[in-house]
């Protein structure tokens, strides 16, 4: 429990931070008032996500679910990164934010209740959750920190690698419940 645990925890820490600075940072970069209509792709995104997920995602197993969710946000921060004021790459960061956004909510739900089950579901996800909301919590922060000391790129850049070390650890639950079942102790 305690990878997925981490796991969440760093994906919500990459979206708390992009979500809160998105539109003053998308500014800053040199969008201006676009960055509101960049920024306004973020909420059809998540919902094409689910909607995506409920027609076409029948066979998906949740851990790769929750890879694909960390994927696509680690994605949209690195597009960002690289792709400066190119207006294009901003609308490929919204959409793919949205989407793994969207992906990921559903994993919250579903990743837990594959790996353990039923029995104590409620108690498993409140622990989950409290260790994500509290690295949510500090994401702005930091995140604000980081811009203001070291600049949007290198704020990027560290998000970028802690959403990375998020995606390895799904990754790395994908890959042992692949080779175990039975494997609801993770």
């Amino acid at each position: 429990m305690l990878l997925v645990s981490l796991a969440f925890a760093l994906q919500g820490f990459t979206l708390s931070a992009i979500l809160t600075h998105m539109v003053p940072m998308l500014g800053a970069i040199g969008f201006g008032a676009a960055a509101v209509m960049i920024g306004s792709l973020f909420g059809p995104s998540q919902v094409l996500s689910r909607l995506i997920n409920m027609t076409f995602g029948a066979n998906l197993l949740p851990p790769m679910l929750a890879t694909l969710s960390a994927t696509l946000i680690v994605a949209s921060v690195v597009v960002l990164g690289l792709s400066g004021t190119w207006l294009p790459g901003a609308v490929v960061f919204a959409i793919c934010l949205g989407l793994g956004s969207g992906v990921n909510s559903i994993a919250q739900g579903s990743l837990p209740l594959w790996l353990f089950g039923s029995v104590g579901y409620g108690a498993i996800t409140g622990r989950m959750a409290a260790a994500r909301l509290a690295a949510g919590a500090m994401a702005p922060f930091v995140f604000s920190v980081l811009m203001e000391r070291f600049g949007t790129d290198v704020a990027l850049l560290a998000n970028a690698c802690l959403g990375a070390v998020g995606m390895g650890a799904f990754l790395a639950v994908a890959l042992a419940a692949k080779r175990r079942p039975d494997a609801l102790t993770l």
